[in-house]
């Protein structure tokens, strides 16, 4: 060996145990940001209807839709005069009833979904939330 290429070894691994020393002292890396809350259920959601079943000749029209929720509560307009009243659960399933209609749904942050139906016709229904 000759006497000049001793110290480069020597360099070497000086320079990986100082590496090895910083890297050991780096602080761990900052948490993820928490998630943001969650979007509340009350205000007012607009959309559309189309229509999925029509049995009969009185079936009612598909078209926009407005629902206001207030207190996790909603009322459907059906037809003139005909509301069926429906519900938003903490999980998001909505479900709502009136005399021969059944409403069914799912919440899913802004945006609300579902089918009405009497049993001779049927609206599908998607919202979305446009106001506190």
């Amino acid at each position: 060996m000759r006497p000049a290429s001793l110290p480069f070894p020597r360099c070497a691994a000086l320079l990986a145990v100082l590496c090895a020393t910083l890297a050991a002292c780096t602080p761990p890396p900052p948490p993820p940001p928490p998630a943001p809350p969650p979007e509340p259920v009350d205000g007012t959601y607009r959309g559309t209807s189309t229509r999925f079943q029509a049995d009969s000749r009185n079936c009612p029209h598909p078209g926009l839709v407005l629902l206001v929720v207030q207190n996790s509560r909603f009322q459907y307009h059906w037809s003139y005069g005909v509301y069926i009243d429906a519900a938003i659960a903490p999980d998001g399933t909505v479900q709502g009833s009136a005399p021969n209609f059944t409403l069914i749904g799912r919440r899913d942050g802004k945006r609300i979904e579902g089918d009405v139906t009497n049993g001779n016709c049927g609206l599908h229904y998607t919202v979305v939330k446009t106001a506190h």
